[in-house]
């Protein structure tokens, strides 16, 4: 059964990782959702945060191949309720609009979203949360004509259980 996966790798922070860990990917034809390479909080390590859908038995195959990198030190791969999960989301919106409606203020407000910059043109408005709640909040501001461009961060990942004391073990 095809279903989100999120692949964790911590790695040395060294040139070339990146793309020999998404080609992997790509032999397996498998599209990235999402995907964040981010300082970890051991220093000289990166921890790589990849989202895909795909089946159990390819991303088994899939981490096991991850594993046979050089610079790689760790890979685990969980479901969405194994982790604590976020994005953050910036959303674009008319100044114009913005004026001559209340509706984006109640987005603002329903959403638990804010507005962190506000010229004469645009407004720019941040919503963190789940996928889901940054999908509907969009879909909601599209419907209503108001959304003139939208951009969205990757998965930010927390473990529900510490890790970092079995990765310092490998080192």
């Amino acid at each position: 059964m095809v279903k989100e996966y999120i692949v964790i790798a911590f790695t040395e922070n060294q040139t070339g990782v990146l793309n020999r860990i998404t080609a992997l990917y790509l032999r397996r034809k498998i599209n990235i959702e999402t995907l964040k390479v981010s300082e970890s909080s051991i220093k000289g390590i990166s921890m790589f945060v990849i989202s895909a859908f795909t089946t159990q038995e390819i991303i088994d195959k899939l981490a096991k191949q991850l594993r046979n990198i050089v610079e790689v030190i760790q890979v685990e791969y969980y479901s969405n309720d194994e982790l604590i999960t976020q994005e953050i989301a910036l959303y674009k919106i008319s100044s114009k609009i913005f004026e001559q409606s209340g509706t984006v203020d109640m987005i603002v407000r329903e959403w638990n979203a804010r507005i962190i910059e506000m010229n004469p043109s645009y407004v720019v408005v941040e919503k963190t949360g789940t996928r889901e709640d940054i999908d509907t909040m969009r879909a909601e501001l599209e419907s209503k004509g108001l959304l003139t461009e939208f951009t969205r961060s990757g998965s930010v990942v927390l473990h529900r259980e510490p890790v970092e004391e079995k990765l310092q073990e490998k080192l």
